[in-house]
Parts: structure tokens; C-alpha cells; sequence
């Protein structure tokens, strides 16, 4: 089993997440794949890679035991989908890490299903993984409800903007 972490492509810097994840890097299932995007990385406990391609990406997915992940609705509809139960936290724009909050408020919506566990605060991420663990063994492989719902918004903005 492994550990699988995304902070996405955006373009501003998510080291929040980076640190907190090799921060307790060697306790985590290994090996550790983070893909780091445009965030600069550096560590001998963990794999970097910047992207991913689409069939990598759910493959990382699909075969890790733990799923950290920014609060991107691209890659949590791909999280959900293989029966996963994330920690996601949210890139903030107070600190750079995003042009504006809509992480923050997907990330408290998906928290209403009860199928991710949020994290508010770096010192927090065992516990969140803890609870994501126990989550998982719940979690049936499927399209919740609010993948669909993501699925058609992401549809129509994209279609809107081909017209």
C-alpha cells in the first residue's frame, strides 16, 4: 500500500500541504507519491513528480491506501469515484495558495457527506488520516451523489465555453 498526495496545477505555491505531508512522511504507507505540481519539492522520504497524466493519476488513486488531496474538484471526483475516502485541504487565498476560496467552500460541502475528511490545520494531518482510514473501510465504490452533481456543473461550464 502507499500514500498518494496532489496539490493540483495551479500556479501559486501549496508548501502548506507539502510540509505538513513530509513533516510525518516516514510514518505514512510507502512509498510516498506526491505530485507537487508547480510547488517546489525536495525530499528523501517522499517521490516527487510535478504532473501527472490522467491514466497515472487514477492509477495513483486507485492504488493507494492514503489520499491527500487539495480541495480540487478534478481530482476529488476521481478520489470519490475509486471508493476513496481523502483528506483534502483547501488552498487558501489569505495565503497565497489560490486566486479566490472556492476550495474552501467545496471543501465544506463535500464535508457534508460525510466521505472526506477536511483539514483546517497542518499539526492535524494524523489524525485526519485516522479518520479517513476508518471512512475508507465504510466507503462503497461508486459515484456519490455529489460527484455526479460536480460532474454535470463541470460539463456545462465547458460546454459554455466551446459555444
Amino acid at each position: 500500500m502507499s500514500t498518494f498526495v496532489s496539490v493540483g496545477n495551479a500556479y501559486q505555491p501549496f508548501t502548506r500541504l507539502i510540509h505538513a505531508v513530509t513533516s510525518i512522511a516516514p510514518a505514512l504507507s510507502q512509498p510516498v507519491v506526491v505530485q507537487h505540481g508547480h510547488t517546489p519539492f525536495d525530499s528523501v522520504e517522499c517521490r516527487g513528480v510535478a504532473f501527472l497524466d490522467m491514466r497515472a493519476f487514477e492509477s495513483a488513486v486507485s492504488e493507494a491506501e492514503v489520499v491527500i488531496l487539495h480541495a480540487g474538484a478534478g481530482s476529488l471526483i476521481h478520489a470519490l469515484g475509486a471508493g476513496k475516502a481523502p483528506v483534502i485541504m483547501a488552498r487558501r487565498a489569505e495565503l497565497g495558495e489560490h486566486v479566490d476560496d472556492h476550495q474552501v467552500e467545496f471543501a465544506r460541502e463535500l464535508a457534508l457527506t460525510g466521505r472526506v475528511v477536511v483539514l483546517a490545520h497542518s499539526a492535524e494531518l494524523w489524525a485526519a488520516i485516522e479518520r479517513a482510514r476508518a471512512l475508507s473501510a465504510n466507503v462503497a465504490r461508486s459515484e456519490p451523489p455529489v460527484v455526479k452533481m460536480v460532474a454535470a456543473i463541470l460539463a456545462d461550464a465547458a460546454r459554455n465555453r466551446l459555444k
